[in-house]
């Protein structure tokens, strides 16, 4: 065993504390009491020498060692969880069907849609299968799947879900208001995903001003990790509200501008050629589409304060 790691356990226990805020939901994650997640998260603390967390009333927050640690070890746990499912034997049954999504989108929007799926159609069962980028899309394994940008793709047949509403987005603690001006954004750390190093520049532009370069702040590798140094208030992120619903929502995150962009890239639902006809898939195809059509209409309706750029 490396003695210079700290142990899996601590890390998932991390890990899931920084994303929920909460030492209680946390041990629910990883089938853990709240002492031992507490006791892991603790032994992590002091094999780094540094603290990882503060409390604030009834949750926890990241401190700014926590968050860049958390940057550095989710892209690794995702990389053991990608390694792991594919050694193990995927279900090949006639009703399994194979969903690829990215993983942000697929534990913030994708999982209810799934849920609900299956109480509609118990025949079938459903495998996520998460990617990080396009490129990573394997048509061998997926059998359909969301993908993010402009059609078409060699080898897919896509059809529209929905638009990536893009907008600033900080927690209360960071600032008490949306600004009118969008330059005052620019005062604040910018928190960006490092496969979307244009939002800025693309928001900036879909209200006729220039932004000639994304401004300086903290890069992550996941949307996840973006939205938790938000909601943290290490600085503003201009997220998909898709990914954000829950936490506006609740007052966890406000809009710093009410100016939404809806840039020309949307999100996508893919199916391989070769698997297009298959009766299953199509299925699965038409349920998720008028579900998202239900979903977009109410969308837009609770957007309708908002002004949106193109």
């Amino acid at each position: 065993m490396r003695r210079s790691l700290p142990s899996t356990t601590a890390l998932l226990c991390f890990e899931a504390a920084a994303r929920s805020g909460s030492f209680t939901q946390a041990a629910v994650e990883v089938n853990l009491s709240q002492s031992a997640v507490s006791r892991q998260i603790a032994i992590l603390e002091n094999f780094l020498h540094r603290p990882l967390f503060t409390r604030v009333r009834q949750r926890v927050r990241l401190t700014d060692a926590g968050a860049r640690y958390l940057a550095e070890i989710v892209p690794l746990l995702e990389d053991l969880e990608s390694t792991t499912l594919r050694l193990r034997s995927f279900d090949l049954r006639e009703g399994s069907i194979n969903v690829g999504v990215y993983p942000t989108l697929g534990s913030r929007w994708l999982l209810p849609l799934l849920l609900a799926f299956a109480e509609a159609h118990p025949e079938f069962s459903t495998n996520s299968i998460t990617y990080l980028r396009n490129e990573e899309f394997d048509p061998e394994r997926i059998d359909i799947g969301i993908v993010q940008g402009d059609p078409p793709w060699r080898g897919l047949q896509s059809d529209f879900l929905m638009p990536e509403d893009l907008a600033p987005v900080a927690s209360p603690r960071l600032i008490d208001r949306s600004f009118d001006a969008p330059e005052e954004l620019l005062e604040f750390r910018s928190l960006q995903h490092t496969t979307r190093p244009l939002s800025w520049p693309i928001w900036f532009k879909s209200l006729g001003r220039e932004l000639a370069a994304p401004p300086s702040g903290l890069m992550f590798s996941q949307f996840e990790m973006v939205i938790e140094a938000a909601l943290s208030g290490h600085g503003i992120a201009i997220l998909p509200l898709v990914l954000v619903r829950r936490e506006l929502a609740a007052g966890r995150l406000i809009l710093a501008h009410s100016h939404v962009a809806r840039p020309q890239s949307a999100y996508y639902l893919v199916i391989p050629d070769a698997k297009r006809a298959t009766p299953k898939i199509e299925c699965f195809r038409r349920w998720i589409l008028s579900h998202t059509i239900d979903e977009r209409a109410g969308s837009e309706e609770a957007a309708g304060q908002m002004t949106r750029g193109t």
